[in-house]
């Protein structure tokens, strides 16, 4: 399903990630390890074609990501390190908003946001701006934004970054939805 091919990224030949391979089959799940500054933000930025490697290539179901980034982009879900959202929007207003952007129909995408949103604690917060949310819950509408239109490949950038243990406990549980 997906492969990476010797992926490396330099800037001004000093290498932040030096020949990375692998290949992941459905199902599958890779975990990468390792102290910051040591290039795993930027592979994950390889991976979903925000970022262009040196050399090397990323395979999605045997083609090059790049000879088709937006057919690519529909079949992911990618949850960023950072949960830089807009603030001014309510929680379910950016969720209508990415589900707007996917082509998703109207009344599906409602109740899988209202699902979502339930099942995630926010339910009752869904209204409310997101500047009023804390770190942990804009990383959980990220987590369901990732979600909802139900991606063959997901990519998570330190998911699990700021949540506390009881939402780190219902990701890990409630992640076959």
């Amino acid at each position: 399903m997906l492969e990476a091919r010797e992926l490396t990224k330099s800037y001004a030949s000093v290498p932040a990630v030096k020949d990375v391979t692998f290949s992941l089959s459905t199902g599958q799940v890779l975990g990468c390890l390792g102290p910051n500054g040591s290039g795993k933000s930027t592979t994950v930025k390889m991976l979903i074609g925000l970022l262009e490697p040196t050399r090397g290539e990323v395979l999605f179901d045997g083609k090059d990501i790049r000879k088709d980034l937006p057919g690519f982009r529909k079949c992911l879900g990618y949850v960023p390190e950072e949960p830089n959202l807009y603030p001014y929007l309510s929680g379910r207003e950016y969720l209508e908003m990415v589900g707007t952007l996917r082509g998703m129909p109207g009344p599906s995408c409602e109740r899988k946001i209202d699902a979502f949103l339930d099942l995630f604690s926010l339910y009752a917060h869904r209204h409310a701006s997101i500047a009023s949310y804390s770190k942990g819950m804009r990383q959980r509408i990220l987590l369901i934004a990732a979600l909802m239109d139900d991606p063959r490949l997901l990519i998570f950038d330190e998911p699990l970054s700021g949540l506390d243990v009881t939402d780190r406990k219902s990701t890990r549980l409630n992640s076959s939805h």
